[in-house]
């Protein structure tokens, strides 16, 4: 996200914009609050460099970019990266960033894991859950997962 905010603010007037890249990479890992303290310095310098114009440009740059990268590629790569479905990694950090706030946002995807440890992967009939959750493709031959869950 640093990399594309620092290339976006060097093809700008805004004075620089490797400092504001470094600012948004380092207050990134800052949970809710962080974004805005990345943002406010580099939108601060472009109203003064270029105006209002340049202000709402470099703020609509900055929100556009944070939530792809946050909303969209990041809950894929941490999905894929722990077994997880990206809309269950996605949901995760929705749900236990409103349950416990940005403790939980920060320790969403282990609590999650740590929730289908205990409640799913220890019973052999959710093991159809297991694979839900993972969002791995099905099995070729359902019978056989039937079959097999029923024996274990």
């Amino acid at each position: 996200m640093a990399v594309i905010d620092t290339a976006f603010l060097a093809s700008t007037p805004v004075p620089v914009p490797l400092l504001w890249g470094l600012l948004a990479f380092i207050t990134d890992y800052i949970s809710n609050i962080g974004f805005i303290v990345g943002l406010v310095p580099p939108a601060i310098l472009a109203l003064l460099e270029g105006g209002v114009d340049l202000m709402l440009l470099v703020i609509v740059v900055y929100s556009v970019v944070n939530f792809v990268i946050q909303s969209v590629i990041q809950p894929k790569f941490v999905g894929d990266a722990v077994g997880h479905a990206g809309t269950l990694t996605f949901l995760s950090l929705v749900f236990w960033g409103w349950t416990l706030g940005a403790v939980g946002a920060l320790l969403a995807v282990p609590l999650s894991l740590l929730v289908k440890a205990v409640r799913v992967d220890v019973d052999p009939h959710s093991r159809w859950l297991s694979t839900m959750l993972s969002g791995d493709a099905a099995s070729k031959d359902p019978v056989a997962d039937a079959a097999r869950v029923q024996s274990s």
